[in-house]
Formats: structure tokens, sequence, C-alpha cells
């Protein structure tokens, strides 16, 4: 068996339907995984559903399910949980991909009411998922908790202040989950995107992804599929020993800052300004 394999084992990933969470649906599904396909809009999870079913369904078994939950709403981050191990009998993985970022500017212009969505809905509601899936897991002998962090909340970006402080939030939650569920065999670890090419962020052109490749060490923009492979690493066997880690994927621009790398001044507004490189998920949640 490979150590990739993910065959027999159930996942639920918020998020799901475009962007990363997309690119993620569609890699457990390819590894062998039952997939909730989850996000704001029952229909839209419903179409990738039937595409992944179409795409990797077993001997015309549906291998797919579309729960819409706005994680936002707590009581429907309960029904996902339960929605999910109804239709599947259990869950092995959840990642907690789904997210918010609703305001861009100074930390002092930031409306105290949109402070607090944005830590709720990005840390306190990502608790409170892992929270609800957890006894299922437990009854299935373990699983695997993957959180989608960001860029932001490893270094600043000033105009990101609330974004930033709740996804570092994810990080530290991962290292807190990991000693808190370990007896129940369940690992908690968090993966961190840099700059990803998305649907959203390929609307701005080429010139913009020269630019914001010129602030990567590996000099290119990241796909959905670099985080999948983070994901799919940590959920299956050959990742069942790490807990509690946060797992940058931004080829490296986390390691320096601009000034180190020698970017230029225009382009150190990135650091302060992209969204896209800021966010691994934010573009999401807007569904």
């Amino acid at each position: 068996m490979s150590f990739f394999d993910l065959s027999n084992k159930v996942a639920v990933v918020t998020g799901a339907t475009k962007g990363i969470g997309r690119g993620i649906v569609e890699r457990l599904a390819e590894h062998g995984a039952s997939v909730v396909v989850s996000s704001r809009r029952q229909a839209a999870c419903d179409e990738v559903a039937a595409e992944l079913d179409e795409d990797y369904g077993k001997n015309c078994m549906r291998i797919a399910h579309g729960v819409a939950c706005d994680i936002e709403r707590l009581e429907q981050i309960e029904r996902l949980a339960e929605r999910s191990a109804e239709h599947f009998d259990g869950i092995d993985i959840l990642v907690a991909n789904a997210a918010v970022l609703p305001f861009v500017g100074a930390s002092r212009d930031t409306p105290p009411a949109l402070f607090e969505r944005i830590l709720t809905k990005n840390l306190h509601n990502s608790f409170r998922l892992c929270q609800a899936v957890r006894p299922h897991m437990a009854r299935r002998g373990g699983g695997s908790i993957v959180l989608i962090g960001s860029l932001a909340g490893l270094v600043p970006f000033p105009t990101l202040m609330a974004y930033s402080i709740a996804k570092a939030g994810l990080a530290h939650l991962a290292r807190c989950l990991a000693d808190e569920f370990a007896p129940d065999g369940i690992t908690v670890n968090c993966v961190s995107p840099g700059s990803i090419r998305t649907a959203s962020s390929a609307r701005s052109g080429v010139d913009d992804d020269n630019r914001r490749s010129a602030a990567v060490p590996l000099q290119r923009v990241g796909e959905p599929d670099d985080i999948a492979g983070a994901v799919i690493y940590l959920a299956s066997a050959a990742g069942s020993y790490v807990t509690g880690v946060t797992l940058p994927v931004d080829g490296g621009r986390s390691q320096l800052s601009p000034a180190d790398r020698g970017v230029p001044t225009t382009h150190r507004r990135l650091w302060g300004t992209d969204l896209n490189a800021a966010s691994g998920s934010a573009d999401e949640s807007l569904e």
C-alpha cells in the first residue's frame, strides 16, 4: 500500500468549491478518499461533488457529497460534522480551509465589529469545527486535522492586522489541539500558504504574476497543488507521526524579508497589500 493512499478514508473540506480548497478535494479524491465538499452555497458544493464523482467514482459509486456550511454560524458547523459522519459513516480527515478577509487597511482603521468577525470566523470557529469532528474521528480510532493558515500568520502584514493575528492563532491552535487530541489518535497540523495562483489572482494578469514572483526565493507563484501535496502528506500514513507542526508552503518567502532578498521598494509593498500572497484561503469564503 502506498504511503499516500487514502482509500477508505473520509475527508471533510471547507471552502472547497474553488481556489486552494478545490485543489485539495481534487487530490484527496485522486488518492482514494471519499470527500465531503463544503462551502456556503449548496449548489456549488453539489456541482463540485458531481465532478469528483464523475472523475474518481469507484464502480459507479459516489465518493463525494456536498454539504453547505457557513462557518460563521456555529449550528451549521455542528450540522456539517453530523451530516458528514452520517453520510459516510465517520470522519477521518478535516481540512479547515474556509476563511474571511473583509477588511484591508491600517489597524487603527479596523472597525471593532470587523476585527471581531475576522477573529471569530478564522480562529474561534475553526476551533469549534475541530471540536465537532473530534468524536467522529475518535470512534474510528484516530484521524488528521489540517488547518489552512497563511503566510500572514508567520510574518507581519501591516494592512492585514486582524487577519494576520487570526492566522497566527491557527498555528498555535494546532500545537494546543495536537497535545489534547493525541490520546484519541488524532494529529493536528497547520499548513501556511504563501502566494498561490487561483482564479481570482489570475485575473490580475501576467505582469502581476511576475511582480509577485519577484518576492519569492523560488521565483514563482505557488499552485493549489502545492498546498494539496502538503495536505495529502499530513493526512496520510506518511505523516502519521507528525503533529503540532506549522508547515509553510510559500517558496521560502517566510524565511526572508524583502530587504534580505533585495526586492525593490515598489515590490516591498506586496508584503502589506498583496491579498493573494497573504491569504491562503480568504477567497474561498466569499462564495
